[in-house]
């Protein structure tokens, strides 16, 4: 069962990529989540429950340093569909340190021969026990078992917190399919990766502190039925699966018609570059309008105000411009806010009355916006006026 689950998983991946990537660039870091997710059920499964002591050589122990990537991924997936933050840059790359330290970790091990392998694969399927005769340098089998279910917690609570961060901000709003996505992911990831942990540590107490990979055990039917539903929840959130929002009467064919033709395009360049210009023309004019100031502007509007499909402006913000829409509209809504604020509009008005004026419906979400693209409060800004 285990295995077919996990072809689900794989697939699944495959789509998003295929699919959302050129639409939803975000959504390349939930395929590799995915794909993560599932290569552990495979793992797990040739590890712990086959009889095939060649696929126990194979997945056993050289699967530990690649566990450490599954969440941080996940949450590059939240960040990147919530914020700004869409690339992997800079200091970012300190989140793949756990897994080099494990990739050393097990290095003795990988280093050995396969008739090596093979023999403590069959040692390991008569006692589990025999997972301490192997020399991890490093870290020790106990230790990494239990403290890769708590950096996996970690990043999903740090996830988590962009989510409540957002739903504060009103940027789920409109959007209820993804905010209930979100939970749901995160909520399972938690779940499973909290019932690991606590099954960890039960094993440690019944048999001595030693940590022993049970088999038979509840734990393991615990951890199987969730990381189940984990995989194949994907296929339940169609608009997530092939990254596109589209109304209640429309067909799944035709987002995957869209998603075709967004293909098409980019193995154009000449076709994609001359497309992209047009739109970047239409809302250079369209700016001027300011439309973008009318509370609760959203993507729905520019496409119907432009007679330009979603697709191709989603493209164009995320693959031409570089950012999302969220970002560009808020771009111009605070480089209004900074123009009343220097015409001596707050000495007339309340900030929360500029902040409306430049479609916010809250002060709190006006300062919020203000920070982000400044990275001072409108407040502040005011002081360096006077």
């Amino acid at each position: 069962m285990i295995p077919a689950i996990c072809l689900l998983g794989f697939l699944g991946s495959i789509l998003l990529l295929n699919f959302a990537d050129k639409v939803n660039p975000a959504n390349r870091y939930l395929a590799y989540h995915f794909f993560l997710n599932s290569l552990f059920g495979i793992a797990h499964w040739a590890s712990v429950i086959s009889d095939s002591e060649t696929l126990r050589a194979i997945f056993t122990i050289h699967y530990f340093p690649v566990y450490l990537l599954n969440t941080p991924f996940l949450y590059f997936y939240v960040r990147a569909v919530l914020t700004n933050k869409v690339q992997i840059r800079g200091w970012d790359y300190i989140h793949f340190l756990p897994f080099f330290i494990v990739l050393m970790n097990v290095l003795p091990y990988g280093i050995q021969s396969w008739a090596y392998k093979l023999n403590f694969a069959h040692q390991l399927h008569l006692d589990s026990k025999a997972i301490y005769l192997v020399y991890f340098p490093l870290i020790s089998f106990p230790v990494y078992f239990v403290s890769r279910s708590i950096f996996s917690l970690i990043y999903i609570f740090s996830a988590y917190q962009i989510v409540l961060k957002a739903i504060k901000l009103g940027l789920l709003a409109k959007n209820i399919v993804l905010k209930r996505w979100l939970i749901t992911c995160l909520a399972l990831g938690g779940i499973f990766n909290f019932s690991l942990l606590v099954f960890s540590f039960y094993s440690l107490w019944q048999n001595h502190f030693l940590l022993l990979m049970n088999e038979h055990g509840m734990g393991r039917t615990v951890a199987t039925v969730v990381m189940t539903v984990q995989i194949v929840t994907i296929y339940f959130f169609p608009r997530i699966l092939y990254g596109l929002q589209f109304s209640s009467g429309t067909s799944i064919s035709d987002v995957i018609k869209l998603n075709e033709e967004i293909a098409t395009i980019a193995k154009t360049p000449e076709l994609s570059n001359e497309r992209l210009k047009q739109v970047d023309k239409l809302i250079q004019t369209y700016v001027n309008e300011q439309k973008f100031l009318v509370p609760g502007y959203s993507m729905s509007d520019l496409v119907k105000d432009l007679s330009t499909p979603e697709h191709v402006l989603t493209y164009y913000f995320n693959n031409y411009k570089g950012i999302t829409f969220l970002k560009w509209k808020n771009q111009l809504r605070i480089e209004e806010a900074i123009k009343l604020l220097n015409a001596g509009e707050a000495n007339t008005h309340t900030l929360e009355s500029v902040g409306k004026a430049c479609g916010y419906k809250s002060r709190s979400n006006f300062i919020q916006a203000f920070k982000t693209q400044t990275g001072e409060s409108p407040s502040a800004y005011l002081k360096k006026l006077s």
